[in-house]
C-alpha cells in the first residue's frame, strides 16, 4: 500500500508556528505523510517543525514556487540569481525538517503570461538555474519534482511530455516529475498515458480531483491512474492537495470541511488501489 499525505495547502497558503496543530490532525486522520508549504523560505519557523513532526511520526516532503521577483527563468540575471538562492533557502528548510523532496512549480514564476510559447532563452535560463539548484539539494539527498500544471496557471510546462523534456535538458539524477490528476484532467487526452510514459522519471505524485473537491466524487479516472502506477512500479507517495482554505476566497469550497474532504478521499483511494492491486 502506498504512504498517503496532504498537502497543508488544503489549509495554508503560508506555514507558520500558528499551524503547528496541523499536524495532530493529521496524523489522527490516518494520513503519514505533510506536505509543506515553503513559500516564505526566510519565515519559516523549521525547529518548531521539525519537533512536532517527530512528536506524530510523520513523514515531511516540501512544495514551493518561484515569485515573480525570484523566478529563476527570469532574463533579469538580478532577479534570476535571487530566484537561485531563495530556492537554496527553502532547500535548506526542507533539509532541516528531514524532507526529501520537494516539488511544485519550481522553474517559472507562475500566473505570469507573455502571450507566446517559452522562449529558448527563457528555457535555457530555467534550465541552467536549475542544473545549479540540483546540484545544491543533491548534498541533502533532495529530489526536486518538476510539476506541470495547466494553461491557466503558467504557459511554460503544461504536460507530462513537456516536464519530462525539462527533466533531461537538467540532466541531474535528482530531477523528476510530479504528476497531478487536477492538471492531468485539463492538459493531458487520458491519465494512463502521462503515467505510463512519465516512468522513471515519476517522482511524486498529487491525487486532485477535477474541482480539487473529495477524490472519487468528480471526473477522474482513478482506476486508469492506479493501474498506469502499477504498470509503472510506481514506489513513492500519493499526496491529496486541495485548497479550502488555503487561497482565501479563490477556490468554492468543495467539501463541508477540510477534514470530511480527507477522510471520505482517504477512504476512496485506498479502496481503487487495493481494487487494482488485487487483480
Amino acid at each position: 500500500m502506498y504512504k498517503y499525505g496532504v498537502n497543508l495547502l488544503l489549509w495554508t497558503s503560508y506555514f507558520t508556528q500558528n499551524n503547528l496543530n496541523l499536524f495532530p490532525l493529521v496524523k489522527s486522520l490516518g494520513l503519514n505523510v505533510v506536505e509543506i508549504p515553503l513559500f516564505s523560505p526566510e519565515k519559516f519557523p523549521t525547529k518548531k517543525v521539525k519537533k512536532e513532526l517527530e512528536k506524530y511520526d510523520l513523514e515531511a516532503c516540501g512544495c514551493y514556487g518561484c515569485s515573480a521577483d525570484a523566478d529563476i527563468a527570469s532574463l533579469d540575471e538580478d532577479v534570476r540569481k535571487r530566484g537561485i538562492e531563495r530556492f537554496k533557502l527553502a532547500i535548506d528548510k526542507a533539509h532541516m525538517i528531514g524532507a526529501k523532496k520537494i516539488g511544485g512549480v519550481l522553474y517559472k514564476a507562475g500566473g505570469i503570461f507573455t502571450g507566446s510559447a517559452p522562449s529558448n532563452e527563457e528555457w535555457t535560463s530555467s534550465v541552467n538555474s536549475m542544473k545549479e539548484i540540483a546540484k545544491y539539494a543533491s548534498q541533502y539527498d533532495i529530489s526536486i519534482c518538476i510539476e506541470p500544471v495547466n494553461r491557466y496557471e503558467t504557459y511554460f510546462i503544461n504536460t507530462a511530455e513537456d516536464a519530462v523534456k525539462y527533466c533531461k535538458d537538467v540532466g541531474e539524477p535528482n530531477i523528476s516529475v510530479l504528476l497531478d490528476t487536477h492538471h492531468m484532467n485539463i492538459e493531458e487526452s487520458n491519465f494512463n498515458d502521462p503515467i505510463i510514459n512519465t516512468d522513471h522519471y515519476l517522482g511524486h505524485f498529487h491525487a486532485s480531483e477535477n474541482n480539487r473537491g473529495i477524490p472519487g466524487t468528480g471526473l477522474v479516472d482513478w482506476v486508469q491512474v492506479y493501474k498506469a502506477l502499477k504498470q509503472i512500479k510506481y514506489k513513492g507517495r500519493v499526496i491529496i492537495e486541495s485548497f479550502y482554505l488555503g487561497f482565501g476566497n479563490i477556490w468554492k469550497k468543495v467539501a463541508k470541511s477540510p477534514k470530511i474532504l480527507l477522510t471520505q478521499g482517504l477512504k476512496f483511494l485506498k479502496s481503487v488501489e487495493q481494487e487494482v492491486f488485487q487483480e
